[in-house]
């Protein structure tokens, strides 16, 4: 008789095993956090005993947890204390939502909202300095764009944040002005250093609103995430991280890429990287070397068409690579945000460089976006292998937009996904959550369809099939953490990370918009359920 008796088996299942040996099964086995059988019913009567829980899913779909592999949570957690503008279209019902907040707040006390996209506007545009000023006179008000590159402040925050018409640009960002006057508009790091002003959250309410974000993230299945910049948004991170950790508010596992310009604050410590558990993790080190598309700053080697410009770098060439040798030479795996084709180039020659002076045949280094990822970039990439994060879901909330700032010919060939992975590449997914909601059914939707919300096909050459996109949202994700032996897959011995949903989202090719109305109906982390519908 056998010593291991299972937690609970589930049984009349339809699983989606994402295991290339085993790719379908119809039971698994779960013990502690850990899978210990995947196959038939029959097969698991050793394991079970009195106590042990039998689920039959009568025909519904089990999948591995998905793997969100490029998002902000602690962004996304502070976000929920902000005015949510995701999905406003028009300027009157983005000043709606905000002057309900300032009637709540303090006369002088900062308003905040995130999410807007100008794009979805009636108006097709931005609200002017003057209406900012107009609709919230006794509050200073930030907004950040939904890509987080851009921001509107009124006049007051500007004020508060020591802008005025003569203040220089500070390197890798953008106080913009027409005819000599401020717009309100904060692009980049004149962004970020107004942010830098504002009163901080408290890590007690931070914290809070993390338990929170852990569960939006089960509800729409999502097991595993990175955090894309650890140590770059408060002062006092780490005391967040003890009270998220010791108050069991974390229910998503976490690899944490803590900012570039914060890496000698982590490795002061002396702490070694990666270090952490299998919840929460320091992984490695992330990068950002240009700006959005939505915003229209990603560097590329042609202006956008929105205001002619060519986009925003952060660094030079020669600071980059000094950066990434930095790293590289530490053992480190390296995350850079690359959006636009000259950033993009940027990093692969500076990758290139390190491997070069130091090789390391398994670094996983990788490129965050890859974006305008142009034919000849694409070869690269391959013959160089970088990993590539892709984010079709821009596509699905932006496309219009993105086609505004560079037209329908550079767009076709955004988020290369088709063509990576014909290549042999593995590539994986992620919201990059604020900048798009948690919700990874638009994600694979888009990945499938290159489709817009209004419609407009992006690029159909890179439609890829119902099961690499969720392979992307998976094992792909687990190899781009190095968790390939850990999750990722429905396998023996591999932590117990399983959701249901109510169709296979395997089989929708011929009709992927099936995927937006596909239904969570549980999440499991480590054999615990988390969500249940």
């Amino acid at each position: 008789m056998s010593l291991i008796k299972a937690d609970f088996v589930i049984k009349n299942a339809n699983i989606r095993t994402m295991d290339k040996k085993n790719p379908v099964a119809s039971a698994i086995a779960v013990q502690g956090d850990t899978i210990i059988g995947v196959g038939k019913f029959e097969d698991f009567a050793p394991v079970i005993g009195p106590d042990t829980e039998i689920l039959d899913l009568t025909g519904k779909t089990v999948l591995p947890g998905l793997n969100d592999n490029h998002s902000h949570p602690m962004i996304c957690a502070a976000a929920l204390t902000k005015v949510d503008l995701t999905g406003t279209r028009s300027i009157d019902e983005f000043f709606g939502r905000l002057r309900a907040r300032a009637a709540e707040t303090g006369e002088g006390e900062w308003v905040e909202g995130y999410g807007y996209d100008e794009g979805l506007f009636a108006e097709g545009r931005e609200p002017s300095i003057e209406e900012m000023d107009a609709a919230i006179p006794n509050h200073p008000l930030l907004v950040s764009r939904a890509c987080l590159h851009v921001a509107l402040a009124n006049s007051r925050a500007m004020a508060e944040g020591g802008y005025n018409p003569d203040t220089p640009d500070p390197e890798g960002g953008e106080i913009v002005r027409e005819n000599g006057k401020l717009t309100g508009r904060l692009c980049e790091r004149a962004f970020a250093n107004l942010q830098d002003k504002m009163p901080a959250l408290s890590a007690e309410r931070l914290a809070k609103a993390m338990k929170r974000m852990s569960e939006i993230f089960n509800e729409s299945g999502v097991t595993s995430t990175t955090e894309m910049g650890m140590l770059g948004e408060f002062s006092d991170e780490f005391i967040f991280w003890d009270k998220v950790l010791k108050n069991n508010y974390l229910s998503v596992r976490i690899a944490a890429y803590y900012l570039d310009h914060a890496y000698h604050r982590l490795t002061e410590t002396g702490i070694p990287i990666p270090f952490g558990n299998d919840l929460l993790r320091f992984q490695g080190r992330k990068i950002i070397l240009d700006g959005g598309g939505g915003s229209g700053t990603a560097r590329m080697s042609e202006p956008n068409l929105h205001d002619g410009k060519y986009g925003i770098l952060y660094y030079t060439q020669e600071a980059l690579d000094e950066i990434v040798w930095e790293a590289h030479s530490k053992g480190l795996q390296i995350a850079s945000h690359g959006i636009g084709d000259v950033a993009i180039t940027m990093i692969l020659d500076a990758y290139k460089k390190a491997q070069e002076r130091m090789p390391r045949p398994d670094a996983r280094h990788r490129l965050e976006h890859c974006s305008f990822c142009f034919p000849h970039l694409v070869d690269r990439v391959a013959a160089e292998g970088v990993l590539p994060l892709m984010h079709p879901g821009f596509l699905y909330y932006f496309g219009d937009t993105h086609i505004r700032n560079y037209g329908e010919e550079r767009v076709s060939h955004e988020f290369p996904f088709r063509s990576l992975l014909d290549k042999g590449l593995v590539v994986a997914n992620g919201s990059d959550s604020p900048v798009t909601i948690i919700d990874p059914r638009p994600i694979l939707y888009a990945s499938i369809a290159r489709t817009s919300l209004n419609g407009t096909v992006c690029g159909k050459k890179e439609r890829i099939t119902a099961e690499e996109a969720l392979y992307s949202y998976t094992a792909a994700g687990a190899y781009f953490t190095f968790d390939e032996n850990r999750k990722g897959t429905l396998e023996a011995g591999k932590l117990a990370d399983i959701i249901v949903t109510d169709i296979d989202p395997t089989a929708v090719d011929d009709e992927p918009e099936k995927l937006l109305e596909m239904k969570f109906e549980r999440t499991i982390l480590g054999g615990k359920t988390v969500f249940e519908a």
